[in-house]
């Protein structure tokens, strides 16, 4: 699985590609969304919004990012890699 994230203003966009199981993935997103990360992190609560546009073999998730944040990166990474495995 390959992920790609950049953030523009309030705007973070998530593409993550070659995805074997894209249900695990909204599974883990929509966790998050409601505040029931599976990963160690508190990056959620930076979150207004989450838009989850599932595909074939890719997610792109499309975040509201709270005013004056920005989320880190490499969390989410962490956050998607026990599926990358």
């Amino acid at each position: 699985m390959e992920i790609s994230a950049q953030q523009v203003g309030t705007k973070l966009t998530v593409e993550l590609s070659d995805v074997s199981d894209t249900s695990k993935i909204v599974e883990i997103v929509e966790g998050c969304a409601s505040g029931a990360c599976a990963c160690s992190t508190d990056e959620f609560q930076k979150v207004e919004n989450i838009a989850i546009v599932p595909g074939e073999s890719s997610v792109l998730l499309n975040v509201e990012v709270l005013p004056g944040e920005t989320i880190d990166q490499s969390c989410i990474t962490e956050c998607f890699s026990p599926v990358a495995e």
